[in-house]
């Protein structure tokens, strides 16, 4: 029986590709962007690099957690066995003594100041401003303080004031802030004539709009050296279709105003209708939590933080972890992907994301629209041959002249279907291949062929 949602959307995909290539020579000549810096950048703040007490130069990988509940000294433990390095938690001083014991980091709820979800009014704002080096809590397991999640723009300015203090206070710790994902905040700024001639593109997306000035006036207003953003994918009968154009919008802000990508991934799901209709499918496959790591590595991600571990939305038995702390599927899904990125994680902290790109965007999973705006020339792209649907993150070593990659098999993976290609690299040059369990090195360059199952990725290292 055939699904007319899925099949609307892949009518536009496919519309959407015969429409970008006609209007290429108008989007050439008129000079459409679809870039947040040209559109909304102008005065972004260039971050201030910050020296923290965590090691911020590799991959991290963490969980959130909503709140304490039953028997959570073995939280710790299990985020530790899970492969996770940190937490995102309310927390207590028994709790962050757990975490310590265990060696897991916290980015603390309600530890310094009290949290805010969706707001950050003046009394809040006055909270955080009225921290000193006398009153601050530290712990050696505190690596931050969450701040806001999911803020408007309207709360910036005051956001920014409050992370000047808070840095001020050269505690080595992270305020951290999460934001929506794609929204309706702002009314679309993009003008007539585009809407017109240029319908049906990325560039008259009035959602996309208003996310992109979303996201510039937080890179005017404040000074973090990342952005984070929640982004969870798997709906029950698809895949969001906003989701690496998303990805794409705060890569290109990070890249060009030196900040790193956190992403919230999906670990958990809603069997039942939720209340928007937006109902989730459980990701309780290695596939799942393979798929989304690869997807935000391709676009530079350099933390991945599931949520939830044990306490949080949609359905408890959904989570990594039940309320007695017995481990799902879930977990077992999380601690296999992490025990494929491990090996590869400070290594991947040595390379600075240069921009992405899909390959057979037709097939691609959680795109509108076949190309991406981040900006990537056409010379930093591999030499790549593949039938499948493939999205390819390109980077430049920080110091010296290498070059790496994800690749990542971005199938829909309610197909479960397999992915190939074969990549032609220099002669000459040495190739080390990363995932799937093992590490190839090829000597000399030359062909080298991947074989990437449902959701899966490698992540390659050309010196």
């Amino acid at each position: 029986m055939f699904d007319i949602d899925v099949l609307w959307d892949q009518f536009l995909k496919v519309f959407r590709v015969i429409v970008a290539f006609f209007m290429a020579p108008l989007i050439l000549l008129s000079g459409a962007s679809a870039s947040v810096m040209k559109l909304y950048g102008e005065g972004a703040i260039t971050a201030t690099r910050q020296e923290y007490v965590f090691d911020n130069d590799r991959l991290l990988l963490g969980a959130y957690n909503n709140g304490l509940s039953g028997d959570y000294s073995v939280l710790p433990g299990l985020a530790k066995e899970a492969g996770l390095d940190f937490l995102v938690s309310w927390v207590n001083e028994e709790f962050m003594d757990y975490c310590e014991a265990a060696g897991i980091g916290v980015i603390a709820k309600g530890y310094n100041a009290h949290p805010s979800f969706m707001s950050f009014t003046e009394e809040t704002k006055a909270l955080w401003m009225g921290l000193t080096n006398e009153t601050y809590n530290e712990h050696p397991a505190l690596w931050g303080d969450d701040f806001v999640d999911e803020p408007f723009t309207e709360h910036f300015a005051d956001m920014g004031e409050a992370i000047n203090h808070y840095h001020s206070l050269n505690t080595g710790r992270m305020p951290y802030i999460n934001l929506l994902p794609i929204h309706v905040e702002h009314d679309s700024l993009v003008p007539l004539w585009m809407r017109i001639f240029l319908f049906e593109t990325t560039y008259v997306d009035s959602k996309f709009d208003a996310y992109r000035q979303h996201i510039g006036a937080y890179i005017k207003s404040i000074d973090t050296d990342y952005i984070s953003v929640d982004i969870y994918p798997y709906n029950v009968k698809d895949t969001n279709g906003d989701w690496l154009d998303n990805l794409d919008m705060l890569a290109e802000a990070c890249r060009d105003t030196g900040r790193d990508l956190w992403v919230i991934t999906q670990a958990a799901g809603n069997a039942v209708e939720h209340i928007d209709g937006s109902n989730k499918r459980y990701p309780d496959q290695k596939c799942h939590q393979l798929q989304q790591g690869y997807a935000s590595m391709a676009f530079g991600a350099k933390a991945i933080i599931y949520a939830c571990l044990q306490d949080g939305w949609w359905d408890p038995a959904s989570r990594m972890l039940t309320a007695g702390g017995g481990k799902t599927d879930t977990y077992y899904a999380v601690q296999a992907a992490n025990a494929d990125f491990a090996p590869f994680s400070e290594k991947y902290g040595e390379y600075k994301w240069l921009g992405a790109y899909p390959v057979n965007a037709l097939k691609v999973t959680g795109i509108r629209y076949p190309c991406f705006s981040n900006g990537l020339p056409k010379n930093e792209q591999l030499a790549i041959s593949s039938k499948d649907g493939l999205v390819v993150g390109c980077f430049d070593e920080k110091e010296g002249g290498g070059k790496a990659y994800i690749v990542a098999n971005m199938y829909e993976l309610l197909d479960q279907k397999a992915a190939s290609c074969t990549i032609a690299f220099p002669e000459g040059k040495k190739v080390t291949v990363y995932g799937g369990g093992e590490i190839k090195a090829y000597e000399n360059g030359g062909n080298v062929q991947l074989a990437l199952g449902p959701g899966d990725g490698r992540f390659i290292t050309v010196d």
